[in-house]
């Protein structure tokens, strides 16, 4: 009765088609070939066979009509003899009317047979009668209607396998247009339709060259997901279609030459990818194959050159999408460039909302509190999710204690995936890290940065940061995603418990808890004290920077109440800023 595409898993999935044929006419030839090329492209078919029929699957039928967003139905010269055809095109047309997309194909047959039941369909009814069926006028009510309906007619175009092809033109272009703003907020997908425009624009899908385009972003950003909807809406258009995912984790576990080999069986969808030595048999296949392949967050040239050699080509149209949080290492390799942005202020609310309450509005009392949260994810999609799953079913007061919390205990699986960039940069660039994080508030002139943390590197370093998407560059100015300043923060208070050994200081009573005991240690590196902070005068010792042997600068943000003071300019580098007063350490 039912036989479902290799595409999908189970009956119960929906299905780009439902096939609907006469088993006896075509099943062998005609509607056999038509299967094997939609499961070519990738489109998920339902079968229908009546040879297959019983009656306790019935409804499982009917239900896989409903499910599929369009109906093929092959009219043969003894498609009316069946019943069962027939009752199908009575469901199929109910299916019509709430949406889905009917596509006659009148195999051998005219469409005006089908429609005014002549020659064999005549025949056919006759006999109905005889029978006393019931559903005789519903029958060819259903027939005469669907029979008008534009389709393809195979009398009209020779050889069949053009009359194939023309019908999976024909389907693809009619599943391109389910794919809609609709589909992907049910999906959660918020704010995706600009960016995968501006995406769909790069990748020049009707051109013939092959084209590689690199997403990049911090983490968290969406760069996943924007990819995953980029392929979902285009993959039927290739011969052949790969999505790698996590392709950095993929290799720390199991190795370079396993993705290969991996990408290669998922292309070609045979054990001899597996076998080294058809490696250059597999890569003369790529030359002669239009594919889609999606390399999803790498982190080094390497590994793109491993997975892609310079010198191994795809077939014209190919097309590769690369995500990264490293925009540095596509551009030797890529066409084009994109850069994933965080989300508007209300699409991050709505996504915040959705997977906090199931729903875009807050629940009574929350309002205020889901502003709150949404504020602290920064716009940031991964966060807005881990936020809203985690608080959800929750109390205010629930809510109001995890918000006070974060704000001195970030959300560690937030925090965890953002660490992933910072841990891959070297000393020196995470030492820049974390004296932006740490020191510069809001935007800053980058080579005033520059110059005051006296590192010879620094210009280095920052452009390395910025290719990483761990600071943002805008018009010569720098700023920083607040949960990667967070992040900054919490990574240097885990340095150790007494502040006194950490390598920075900018908490106003952290700072004068060291300096007021004179526990600062060599470990301190750089301080930062705005001293309207502080509710009393700092009484500072000269000693309490003896210890300090590693001290780059001192920053002091000074009010009215303090005025004089030993400038350290020469120790520590360091001189006014922003045209506020700055004053040194004997301070009360």
């Amino acid at each position: 009765m039912a036989s479902a595409s290799s595409s999908s898993s189970s009956s119960r999935e929906k299905y780009d088609v439902f096939l609907s044929f006469r088993g006896k006419d075509t099943r062998d030839g005609f509607t056999g070939y038509l299967y094997h090329a939609l499961d070519l492209k990738h489109i998920v078919t339902f079968k229908d066979d009546e040879n297959l029929e019983s009656g306790h699957r019935i409804s499982e039928i009917m239900e896989a009509i409903k499910e599929s967003k369009i109906c093929i139905i092959v009219f043969s010269k003894d498609f009316a003899s069946s019943t069962w055809c027939l009752d199908e095109v009575v469901r199929i047309l109910e299916c019509k009317r709430n949406g889905s997309t009917v596509v006659p194909i009148f195999y051998g047959i005219e469409p005006s047979v089908v429609r005014k039941q002549q020659e064999g369909y005549a025949e056919a009814f006759v006999k109905h009668e005889q029978d006393g069926r019931e559903m005789v006028q519903q029958w060819k009510d259903a027939l005469k209607e669907v029979a008008g309906i534009s389709g393809h007619e195979s009398n009209k175009i020779r050889p069949e396998y053009m009359f194939i092809e023309k019908i999976v033109e024909d389907v693809l272009l009619k599943l391109s247009k389910y794919v809609s703003a609709n589909d992907h907020f049910k999906r959660h997908l918020i704010g995706i339709e600009k960016p995968t425009k501006e995406i769909e624009g790069l990748l020049c899908i009707g051109s013939r060259n092959v084209r590689i385009i690199g997403l990049y972003g911090m983490g968290g950003i969406g760069k996943t997901t924007l990819a995953r909807a980029i392929f979902q809406t285009f993959y039927r258009h290739f011969e052949s279609c790969c999505f790698l995912n996590d392709v950095r984790e993929e290799i720390d576990r199991r190795g370079i030459d396993h993705l290969r080999k991996k990408l290669l069986f998922e292309l070609f969808k045979d054990k001899t990818s597996l076998n080294t030595e058809s490696t250059a048999i597999q890569e003369d296949r790529c030359r002669r194959t239009k594919v889609l392949i999606v390399l999803d967050d790498l982190d080094a040239i390497s590994q793109l050159n491993r997975l892609l050699p310079k010198g191994c080509t795809f077939g014209d149209g190919s097309r590769v999408i690369v995500t990264t949080r490293d925009a540095q290492l596509l551009r030797s390799r890529a066409d084009e460039l994109y850069e994933v942005k965080r989300l508007n202020d209300s699409d991050a609310l709505t996504l915040f909302r959705l997977h906090a309450f199931g729903q875009n509005s807050d629940l009574p009392g929350y309002e205020a509190l889901s502003k709150s949260a949404a504020d602290y994810a920064h716009c940031n999609p991964l966060a807005l999710e881990v936020l809203g799953c985690s608080l959800r079913s929750k109390s205010i007061k629930e809510w109001k204690s995890a918000l006070d919390n974060l704000k001195t205990d970030p959300d560690r699986s937030i925090q965890k995936v953002l660490k992933i960039s910072y841990d891959g940069l070297g000393d020196k660039a995470k030492g820049i890290f974390l004296d932006i994080a740490c020191f510069f508030d809001g935007e800053v002139d980058r080579e005033y940065v520059e110059s005051i943390l006296h590192r010879n590197d620094a210009t280095a370093g920052i452009s390395d940061l910025i290719d990483k998407s761990l600071i943002i560059a805008c018009q010569n100015k720098l700023s920083m995603h607040a949960l990667l300043r967070q992040m900054g923060k919490a990574i240097v208070c885990n340095e150790n418990k007494d502040p006194g050994k950490r390598s920075r200081l900018w908490n106003a009573k952290d700072v004068s808890y060291v300096l007021e005991r004179s526990t600062g240690s060599s470990e301190i590196e750089g301080i930062l004290l705005n001293l309207s902070e502080l509710r009393k005068d700092v009484k500072v010792e000269p000693k309490a920077f003896s210890k300090m042997y590693h001290l780059r600068f001192l920053r002091m943000h000074c009010d009215d109440r303090f005025c004089n003071g030993e400038i350290f300019y020469e120790k520590v580098g360091w001189g006014p800023y922003n045209r506020e007063p700055t004053c040194g350490a004997t301070l009360g």
